[in-house]
């Protein structure tokens, strides 16, 4: 919980301090959508033959959850600064 005093003239920020990030970052989560969707796919129809190996895609899913980790924590991170 914050202390500070809001600035005496009343204005307060309006918008997002780093909208690239943020826009970044909801791209990252949307990904991560889209990967699960494609996981729950890949798991209902084995039969179908995706031209990319398994660790390919373990990796790829694994690097993507990282960077939407890593992501939203910086995120949080900046919005809870002052």
């Amino acid at each position: 919980m914050s202390t500070d005093k809001p600035p005496p003239d009343g204005t307060a920020q309006v918008g997002p301090r780093y909208p690239l990030l943020e826009r970044a970052t909801a791209a990252v989560l949307l990904l991560v959508l889209l990967a699960l969707g494609w996981m729950a796919l890949a798991a209902w129809t084995p039969e179908w033959d995706w031209q990319v190996s398994l660790d390919v895609q373990v990796g790829l899913v694994l690097a993507l959850l990282t960077t939407a980790l890593i992501l939203v924590s910086i995120v949080a991170l900046l919005h809870t600064h002052s």
